[in-house]
């Protein structure tokens, strides 16, 4: 089943929450397969987004999103060299610490 926008989580992580690896990247894997309109579970975290056909429209969408939800400015640069579902999540929960 493919998850729409309105069946994800999308409340504001505040700063004083503390988010796990697994938390985000699932919510990071929900967004992309909205985007995608795809399932979630066929998204593999370590294979670049670019195969899965994430461009810069999508890009800029999903980092959106992001901000939205962590409430965190994200530099759009450094979150496109993050090819991977795996190394975003890293990235964010590096600007979240």
């Amino acid at each position: 089943m493919i998850r729409r926008s309105s069946d994800i989580r999308r409340s504001a992580v505040t700063t004083s929450e503390t988010i796990s690896h697994d938390e985000l990247q699932s919510w990071l894997l929900d967004r992309i397969a909205f985007y995608l309109d795809r399932p979630p579970e066929n998204i593999d975290p370590s294979v670049e987004l670019a195969r899965y056909g994430v461009d810069s429209v999508y890009a800029i969408s999903i980092i959106s999103d992001i901000e939205d939800h962590l409430q965190v400015e994200v530099d759009v640069a450094e979150a496109r060299r993050r090819e991977t579902v795996t190394a975003l999540t890293d990235y964010l929960l590096e600007l979240l610490a």
